[in-house]
C-alpha cells in the first residue's frame, strides 16, 4: 500500500496542540496562524512538497514562482483540513450549514436517490474537505458509513475517532471482504456510504483511467459495490471559500450497470466520476490533498 504522507509532524501531541491553539486563537488570527504553519510544512516537507509539485505542473501547466505558490496553497489548504478537526466533528446542523458558503448543498439530488430505496454511494476525494462533506451527509437522516483504510498509527487513530458519533461511523477497508458485506448490508438498509475516489488501497480492485492527459490508477472498489447493490454512485465534493468556510459541488448520479459485469476491467462509471473529478480539480488544484506522486514519475513532464 502507498504510504500517503509518514513524517514527524503527523503524531498526537502536534494534533493535539493545534486543537488546543485553536481553542486560544482569536478567529481573526488563524489564517496568520496556518499560514505560518503552512510555510514550515513547505519548507521542512521536501519529498512531499516535490510530489506534489510534479502533480500541480501536470494538472496546471504552470511553472515557476506561480507553481510554488500553489503548491504552498495546498499546504495552507491542509491546515484547514486539521484546524477543522477541531471544530466540525462536535459541530450542530446548525452549525455545520453554516459553515457553508452558500445554501446549494445538493439535498434535493441526494433525497432523490435515497427514494429508490437502494441507498447511495457518495464518491468523493481529497479535495478541499472531505471530513465537511461526511457530516454533511448526515443532515438527510440516514446512518452514515464512511470507508476509509485506517492507518495503524495513533494519530490516525486519533482523527477516526473524532469523526465517529451516534449518526457516522468508519468502515476500515483493512478488513477486505468483511468491509465489502458491511457496505453492501448498509446499502440494503437503504444508507449513505461515503467512498473516496482517489487512492488506491487494494491493488487489485483498481482500474487505469485517462486523467489530465495521462493514465493514472483508480479504485474500482465503489463501482463494484454500486453494480452488486443497484445503488448509485453521486460523485461531490467540499471545496474552501475561506477559512473554515466552503461549498458543495456535485455531478449527476452515476446508475450501476448490470451486475453481471463484475470482472469488466473498463468501468464506465467509473470514467464518469474521473471526469468530474477532473474537472474539479482542475478548478481547485491548490486544494488536492495528495503529497505523493499521483502518475508515474517517469509519466510526468
Amino acid at each position: 500500500m502507498t504510504r500517503w504522507y509518514h513524517h514527524r509532524f503527523h503524531s498526537v501531541g502536534i494534533l493535539r496542540f493545534v486543537f488546543f491553539s485553536m481553542r486560544v486563537v482569536p478567529r481573526f488570527a488563524q489564517p496568520p496562524f496556518a499560514a505560518v504553519t503552512a510555510l514550515c510544512f513547505y519548507l521542512g516537507l521536501r519529498r512531499e512538497r516535490a510530489a506534489v509539485t510534479r502533480n500541480l505542473r501536470r494538472i496546471s501547466g504552470r511553472g515557476g514562482l506561480e507553481l510554488h505558490w500553489k503548491v504552498y496553497r495546498v499546504f495552507y489548504s491542509f491546515c484547514d483540513l486539521i484546524v477543522s478537526y477541531s471544530r466540525v466533528p462536535a459541530a450542530s446542523d446548525a452549525q455545520l450549514l453554516a459553515m457553508l458558503a452558500g445554501p446549494e448543498r445538493g439535498a434535493d439530488t441526494i433525497d432523490k436517490c435515497l427514494a429508490e430505496g437502494r441507498g447511495l454511494i457518495v464518491w468523493t476525494a481529497h479535495l478541499g474537505n472531505p471530513e465537511f462533506a461526511s457530516r454533511l451527509l448526515e443532515l438527510h437522516g440516514r446512518p452514515v458509513n464512511v470507508a476509509r483504510v485506517v492507518e495503524d498509527k495513533p494519530a490516525e487513530r486519533m482523527l477516526r475517532d473524532l469523526m465517529v458519533n451516534g449518526r457516522l461511523r468508519i468502515v476500515d477497508l483493512r478488513a477486505g471482504a468483511s468491509a465489502s458485506i458491511e457496505l453492501l448490508q448498509a446499502l440494503r438498509r437503504n444508507e449513505i456510504v461515503a467512498m473516496q475516489g482517489d487512492r488506491v488501497y487494494q491493488p487489485h480492485h483498481r482500474s487505469t483511467v485517462p486523467f489530465f492527459g495521462a493514465d493514472a490508477e483508480f479504485p474500482r472498489g465503489p463501482f463494484l459495490l454500486a453494480r452488486a447493490s443497484g445503488a448509485p454512485v453521486l460523485p461531490g465534493v467540499v471545496v474552501r471559500q475561506g477559512w473554515l468556510r466552503y461549498r458543495v459541488l456535485i455531478g449527476d448520479p452515476i446508475f450501476p450497470a448490470s451486475a453481471g459485469d463484475l470482472r469488466q476491467e473498463d468501468l464506465p462509471e467509473l470514467r464518469q466520476a474521473v471526469r468530474f473529478l477532473e474537472t474539479q480539480v482542475a478548478n481547485y488544484y491548490d486544494q488536492w490533498l495528495n503529497f505523493f506522486d499521483f502518475w508515474r514519475v517517469d509519466d510526468i513532464a
